[in-house]
This record gives C-alpha cells, structure tokens and sequence, in this order.
C-alpha cells in the first residue's frame, strides 16, 4: 500500500486519518550538499536560523526523521509498532547518567526533587490539635529533666580508669574488684613511678649541672683573688725595698760631727784658771 502512494503527487498523497503524507521521491533524487574536504570555517557558526532539538518541542514537518517516519507509514498522533502501541510523549531525561538505565534516573529524580526531600507528616501528627502539642513538649521536658537527673546521679558509678559506666551499686564495686580494673590500675602506677624516677633522675641532673657551674665560678673567682694578692704582695715588696734603698742612702750621705764629752773635772780646771 505504501508503494501506491510513493507514485502519487503530494496532493493525492492523504493519510486515512486526514494527515498529509510527504512524498520524498523528488527530494531523494536531489544531490546532497556536501562541504569540500580542504574546506575550513573561518567564521563563527551562524545560529541565527536553527532550531535546537528539545524533548520539549515537537518536531517540525521539515526535519529528516520526522518525514523518514511518516515515509514508512506513521502518521502524526499515533503510537509506533504494528498496534500503534508504542508511547506518544517522549521519555523526558533532563541530565542521564551513562551508567544509569532511564527508569533508574528516573526513579532517582523523584526522590532527589525538593518535594519529596521533606518529610510527609504522619496522620497523627495532621490530626493533632494545639492542647495535644502542649501536653506532649510538657511529657517530654519531664522525660529530659528527669533522664539529666538519673545522669548526674549515675556519675558515682562511673569508672574514669576503665571509662566504663554502671546504674547499679553492686555492679560498679564488682568491677572495682575484677582483674581488669586492677590489671589497669597497676600499669597506670607503673608508669607513674617510671615517669618519676625520670623525673628525678633529670633533677638530679639539673642539680649536678648548677653545682658544677657554681664550683666554675667559685674557682674563677679565687684565681682572680689569687691573682691579685699576688699583684698586691709584688707592688707592697717592691715599694718597701725602695724605702729601704732611700733610707740607706741618706745616712751614707750625712756628715760626722765631733761629739764634745764633759770631763768629770772639767768644772775644777775652769775655776782654777
């Protein structure tokens, strides 16, 4: 039946449904355009006159695979397959993963959209009035009041050591007595002597350090003491031997003076004269 219709002019070529069916038999003996092989764009593409393809838009009666579809008889409103069972709007895929099928996308689409990011409200919650609200935030401040009590009361039976927590006595002081608590227990104190004695042993240290840089002082110090009694002993000798020089040379300089002595009859010549 196709075949019939591919000798018919335009005009004779009507669709059962009253749609206009194409005939291509002219255009397909028209040659094709084709660009040369050396050709090279020197200019920008001209968009002025495209159309850009969409899911969105229908497809017009000049494009190729609209016309090749009603060439091999599918007319315009009806389904593809031999029933016409196929779909008639197109499957809308905004952004497709590759490694994603359609209906996957899909399905994460309808999850991801902000309508249904937030939670549907219960029908307890939409049939709940203003007093029911009141009642619940107050049972609810009382439950947190007094699970903040039973916390602050639980602390007695917390083991810091262990970082273990108990809600009854007896089964804190059991843990007291187990050998895990004990076992860390003694390593704790093991280590605290060992941390200890290092500690000591760096005072000690420190200590022996201060006292040999005091020694160093204290012998620099009477050197320089040493040093200058010595200086002080030379200058003092020195000055005592030129004394000495001066004194025996002045009395090796002063003449002798004849020394008259009083003769015991000196008085009795003197009255007889």
């Amino acid at each position: 039946m196709e075949s019939k219709q591919w000798g018919k002019t335009p005009q004779e070529a009507v669709g059962a449904g009253g749609g206009r069916q194409v005939d291509l038999d002219e255009e397909d003996d028209l040659e094709e355009f084709r660009l040369p092989m050396g050709h090279r764009p020197t200019e920008n593409l001209d968009t002025d006159g495209l159309q850009q393809a969409s899911v969105y838009t229908q497809l017009t009666a000049s494009n190729v695979g609209f016309r090749l579809l009603q060439k091999m008889g599918w007319k315009t409103g009806k389904g593809l397959g031999k029933n016409e069972q196929g779909i008639l709007e197109p499957i809308r895929a905004d952004m497709r993963d590759a490694k994603l099928g359609v209906g996957k996308q899909e399905e994460d689409d309808f999850f991801t959209s902000e309508e249904n990011v937030q939670r549907k409200k219960l029908n307890i919650e939409l049939e709940e009035t203003e007093e029911h609200i009141k009642k619940r935030e107050v049972i609810a401040e009382r439950e947190h009041k007094i699970r903040s009590e039973v916390k602050e009361i639980q602390k007695v039976f917390f083991c810091n050591l262990c970082n273990k927590q108990y809600k009854l006595a007896h089964e804190f002081e059991s843990h007291l007595s187990s050998y895990d608590h004990n076992h860390r227990k003694r390593f704790k104190e093991m280590r605290e002597m060992q941390s200890s004695s290092g500690s000591r042993d760096d005072r000690q240290k420190r200590e022996q350090q201060r006292e040999e840089k005091e020694l160093a002082k204290i012998a620099q110090l009477l050197d320089f003491l040493n040093e200058a009694s010595v200086r002080m002993l030379i200058g003092s000798s020195r000055r005592i031997s030129k004394k000495i020089q001066v004194l025996v040379g002045s009395a090796s300089k002063k003449p002798k003076v004849a020394t008259k002595v009083s003769s015991v009859f000196g008085n009795e010549s003197d009255e007889d004269s």
